[in-house]
């Protein structure tokens, strides 16, 4: 499957694991295609630099480095007006259209009350590993 991930799905794989890692094991074994674009990655940096997380700089760039190195860089060709509710969340929506992905995984409920943008099914990380399962 091509997909897109969120921020938080990033965030989350790094610090805690679980179903979001699962989900990058199977980029890593090419099970998916990952898709990001500059956006996408400073938000990740961003976010992981938030003083609440303690993590330090150099594990964050090591980590947005490993993204890039398993990810599809892309620069988005439309850019979204009307898409989510958040525009901030809209640089995932630009990303999924560019790269034609199937699906966008996030935790955030702005892209998730979308269900569906232009065939794109955007579903939480649980909903896509017992649909890909």
């Amino acid at each position: 499957m091509k997909i897109v991930l969120d921020a938080n799905i990033f965030v989350s794989s790094f610090f805690w694991g679980g179903n979001p890692r699962s989900v990058l094991k199977r980029v890593i074994a090419g099970i998916d295609e990952l898709f990001i674009t500059k956006e996408i990655l400073d938000e990740i940096e961003t976010v992981m630099g938030r003083p609440k997380f303690h993590a330090d700089k150099e594990k964050i760039v090591y980590f947005i480095n490993s993204i890039e190195e398993i990810g599809t860089k892309i620069v988005p060709k439309k850019q979204i007006k009307n898409g989510s509710r958040d525009k901030a969340d809209n640089k995932y929506l630009e990303c999924g259209i560019t790269a034609d992905v199937d699906y966008i995984i996030s935790g955030d409920i702005h892209l998730l009350e979308l269900k569906e943008y232009e065939n794109i099914k955007i579903v939480t990380v649980k909903n896509y590993l017992e649909i890909t399962q």
